[in-house]
């Protein structure tokens, strides 16, 4: 007799055992991994290097004289905004992979996308 409820296993498994079946396994995400970090890799360095284009030599010279917006910004970048992130993590009482995972975030700066808005808006790119 013919059971017709039963499930029967896809074409593409390995061993079937009734409603069992074992599927040979996927590198499908790896594959995508590795494309996706290629291609947003280059895309970035495009970016960045024609945001860098857009930067007058006179206006960097300037900057480079007077480098308290580079200190200042530095400091922040690498000093105020991991002290925050850490003070958070100790605020919200968080485990601490997810703590580091805070801090770690906290010294990542942000201003490519902000440059990238900046520029689309004519705005100053030399951060005056």
């Amino acid at each position: 007799m013919l059971n017709l409820d039963m499930a029967t296993c896809d074409a593409t498994t390995m061993v079937c055992l009734g409603t069992d079946c074992l599927v040979p396994p996927s590198n499908y995400n790896q594959t995508l991994s590795t494309v996706l970090s290629t291609v947003l890799t280059v895309m970035m360095a495009i970016v960045m290097f024609s945001m860098g284009c857009t930067v007058d030599a006179r206006n960097l010279w300037g900057h480079l004289k007077r480098p308290w917006g580079i200190i200042i910004g530095f400091l922040c970048q690498f000093g105020l905004m991991p002290l925050i992130a850490f003070l958070l993590a100790l605020a919200f009482d968080v485990l601490p992979v997810q703590a580091i995972v805070i801090i770690i975030m906290g010294c990542c700066p942000g201003g490519s996308g902000s440059n990238i808005i900046c520029y689309w808006l004519d705005g100053d790119m030399d951060l005056r």
